[in-house]
């Protein structure tokens, strides 16, 4: 049995693979074989990880938790200014421009979970644990005095997640008229009407 260290070396080098595979094919015809293929190992020592390209898919979904949850709690401790704060979560939520692989692959297993959200908890969370951050720090804003919030924190919470949802899958899609720093101004100027508050610029 591989050591447990190695063991999570070995998950993130089949996630990384994955990524590569999505970018190359369509994800509904991936097997594990042509993930193994892509690491030059054989498919049983893919499936000691994930049994199979549903499980391989959901944890690639998750993977979405250390970027965009994770990633982004460590962002905002970066200043006690709740503006500042709201601006770099903004920002760091959206894929970094068109060739953003991970954000595009990320959404792409998230799509393959289907329209059954309601059977898929894993994949429903996802969203849910980033509107709870948003929400967060908006409410320690308020409380703080520095937003004076035009709806309740929940509601700013959820327009800005599917903005920020929206908007990214535009990136990644190259959409010729919607780029990363578009994306930022337009919710931007919705948090600043949402809060009051003037938010700095970000890149």
């Amino acid at each position: 049995m591989a050591r447990p260290n190695r063991q999570v070396e070995r998950r993130s080098e089949i996630l990384d693979a994955t990524i590569a595979l999505i970018e190359r094919n369509d994800v509904a015809n991936l097997r594990i074989a042509d993930v193994a293929a892509e690491l030059g190992l054989t498919a049983n020592a893919v499936r000691y990880y994930f049994k199979d390209m549903a499980e391989l898919l959901s944890e690639l979904a998750l993977r979405s938790d250390a970027r965009f949850y994770d990633d982004r709690r460590r962002v905002i401790d970066r200043t006690a200014e709740p503006a500042a704060q709201l601006a770099l979560t903004i920002a760091a939520g959206l894929p970094t421009g068109p060739e953003d692989a991970e954000w595009r692959a990320i959404w792409r297993a998230v799509l393959a979970a289907g329209f059954e959200l309601d059977q898929r908890a894993d994949v429903q969370g996802i969203y849910h644990r980033q509107v709870g951050l948003y929400a967060d720090l908006l409410r320690a804003g308020a409380e703080a005095g520095a937003f004076v919030m035009s709806s309740s924190a929940d509601d700013v919470a959820m327009t800005l997640m599917s903005m920020e949802d929206y908007l990214g899958y535009r990136i990644v899609a190259r959409d010729p008229a919607l780029d990363r720093s578009t994306a930022l101004r337009l919710m931007r100027q919705y948090a600043e009407l949402a809060t009051g508050a003037r938010l700095p610029e970000t890149v």
